[in-house]
């Protein structure tokens, strides 16, 4: 007899921790499908900056490149008018030492101005680089700090 009261009670024992893992259970798996959700529109957004970051990154260098080309179309215009005033110049000498101090004047302006062009041509490209790698740099900061992150929770 004491079997016939116990087992109903134990039935019901049992059904009751079934239905306490399964309940458990279901809303680990929620609370897991939820995570995975955020993380993925975590990931998402992320993707998404990163790729701002490249158009922003390709803007700067084409912007760059039209300024260095500009500059260098307009140094080899000048260059060439230099060219050209220096030449009859020199067609204009009365002596051959008047010839070589003009061509030597010519000579010396020409590779001072080349130098100074180079100068100039190089600080642009530095400021170019810095322009067209900071917003990738950026990127790659937040990916260490996410990574950081992570690794932390």
């Amino acid at each position: 007899m004491a079997t016939a009261k116990t087992a109903p009670r134990a039935a019901k024992t049992a059904t009751e921790a079934f239905e306490t893992m399964t309940s458990a259970s279901s809303e680990t798996v929620r609370e897991n499908i939820d995570r995975s959700l955020a993380a993925l529109s975590e990931a998402s957004a992320f993707g998404k900056q990163n790729m701002e970051a490249w158009v922003a990154a390709a803007a700067a260098a084409q912007k760059g490149f039209e300024t260095l080309s500009a500059r260098a179309v307009a140094f080899q215009k000048a260059a060439l008018e230099n060219h050209v005033a220096a030449t009859k110049s020199l067609m204009t000498s009365k002596s051959v030492q008047e010839f070589a101090e003009k061509q030597n004047d010519y000579a010396k302006g020409a590779f001072e101005a080349y130098v100074a062009e180079l100068t100039t041509v190089s600080d642009l490209v530095q400021g170019v680089t810095k322009e067209t790698l900071a917003p990738i740099n950026d990127r790659v900061n937040a990916v260490g700090q996410f990574i950081q992150n992570g690794a932390a929770r």
